[in-house]
């Protein structure tokens, strides 16, 4: 018989250390915890101490004193092989149960063999039973001369408490265990089922930093983008409690921002005309973003700066338009049919910037785009698309989708201080996958326009 002690950082590491070094029959006489290391009780690690034994056998001779010392110390220990048979086929956990933590510390503890244990055992007996005056003592290894088949009977009966005590052991140790994983199972369902539906869609707070996915939604991104959003935040369980949310919540920015593709202002190039086109729907404030960066390139770029309007369909658009031109002091042109838009041009050609005024078009009239389509060939200039923040995420998809036929450049987002659910240009950015020039945030001109960029857009929807 062989008894051995093994540690390891958790239980399942011990029990392969016991499989590798006593085989499957081995059998677990105690399982403890131990702290090893540090210094002065500092920096020690927590271990798990694993009592195993193998090769255990039973003895007559070591079950004949009928003493009550003598039945702990030598008759226990063989019982162990019992418990294998009852627990499992290879290696059984029997954790501080009665009859086999005696059994280990009469084995282990006194002599650190079995052989020792055994050795005292007999010795014991000897002494106790002194042999009579005509009795041959019996030679070391040889039995009792008396029958192998009949033992006495409170033999049995101690073998059938053994037995029942080790069994009442793994009975009491599988009930434990089996209450605990259904504790830690139910722990799981419980917090795991607030936060899913039914159907199996995601629902509510769904992540570490759930304040910023319902912000998120608040501010009017869309669900499969904020989620995405979400899962492509760093691990934010290592950030102390109080950096957490803001450092993750500046991780989420720089997500937004990069998702936003900006394309940056106007490029001019030096001694040649560029033509730039305003299209979209009517109300979205072309006029008025013409007039800023007319301002802008002729004030503060010092450029020479012309305008051209071919929104005749409304008066009031040109008098708008020839106003501006006024305080502005650039030269305005109007063409009232296709056929003059390219002699109005032609005149400017020495200019850097002409930046045209287009009539406004409903998405939902195939036969305007058309139209549009038209003169945007014949003036083969540069096009911005101009969406107002206020209007409905799906009107602004619509848009993009039907004057995408009459071909869009860029886009320009205006009013973006009528409304506060900035989400949206990030759906329509994301979905359309065309560049930002410009957002306008107001009435001023020239002041309330500026070149857009993910990061602007991303403090906007996550402020």
């Amino acid at each position: 018989m062989l008894i051995k002690e093994y540690e390891a950082e958790n239980l399942k590491e011990c029990l392969q250390k016991v499989r590798d070094g006593l085989g499957p029959d081995a059998v677990i006489l105690e399982t403890r915890k131990v702290r090893k290391g540090g210094m002065l009780g500092l920096g020690s690690r927590e271990l798990v101490c694993v009592v195993a034994a193998t090769g255990i056998t039973v003895k007559s001779d070591n079950l004949a004193a009928p003493l009550p010392s003598q039945v702990t110390t030598a008759a226990k220990p063989a019982m162990a092989p019992a418990t294998a048979s009852v627990a499992a086929p290879s290696a059984s956990v029997v954790n501080r149960s009665g009859a086999v933590a005696s059994a280990a510390r009469a084995l282990y503890g006194r002599g650190g063999n079995a052989a020792t244990s055994a050795r005292a055992g007999g010795a014991a007996v000897a002494e106790r039973q002194p042999l009579a005056a005509n009795q041959e003592a019996p030679r070391p290894g040889l039995r009792e001369d008396r029958p192998a088949d009949q033992p006495p009977p409170d033999r049995f009966a101690f073998l059938e408490r053994a037995m029942r005590e080790i069994r009442d052991s793994l009975t009491a140790l599988q009930r434990e265990q089996r209450e605990v994983h259904e504790r830690t199972v139910s722990a799981v369902v419980s917090a795991v089922q607030p936060s899913v539906q039914l159907d199996g869609a995601p629902s509510g707070p769904l992540y570490p930093c759930h304040e910023l996915y319902d912000q998120l939604l608040s501010a009017g991104v869309n669900e499969t983008v904020a989620r995405d959003l979400m899962e492509n935040l760093p691990d934010v369980s290592a950030w102390s409690d109080p950096a957490r949310l803001p450092l993750a919540a500046s991780a989420l920015r720089d997500l937004i921002s990069r998702r936003i593709p900006g394309s940056g202002p106007i490029r001019l190039t030096p001694n040649k005309l560029k033509a730039v086109a305003l299209i979209g729907p009517t109300g979205v404030g072309k006029t008025t973003t013409i007039a800023k960066l007319a301002a802008h390139y002729s004030l503060v770029e010092n450029k020479k700066v012309a305008l051209l309007t071919v929104d005749t369909y409304r008066i009031a658009a040109v008098e708008q338009l020839k106003t501006y031109s006024q305080i502005l002091d650039i030269p305005v042109a109007v063409a009232y049919s296709q056929s003059e838009v390219m002699p109005a041009i032609e005149q400017f050609a020495d200019y850097d910037l002409i930046l045209i005024d287009t009539a406004g078009r409903s998405q939902k009239n195939i036969l305007q785009v058309g139209e549009l389509k038209n003169l945007l060939e014949t003036l083969q200039c540069e096009t911005l698309l101009v969406l107002s923040a206020s209007t409905k995420e799906h009107d602004m998809l619509e848009a993009v989708k039907r004057f995408s036929a009459a071909r869009v450049d860029r886009l320009i987002f205006s009013k973006l201080d009528e409304t506060s659910s900035h989400g949206s240009l990030l759906n329509v950015a994301d979905q359309s996958g065309i560049p930002l020039a410009y957002i306008t945030t107001g009435q001023k001109v020239p002041e309330d326009i500026e070149v857009a960029t993910g990061d602007r857009l991303a403090a906007m929807i996550l402020p």
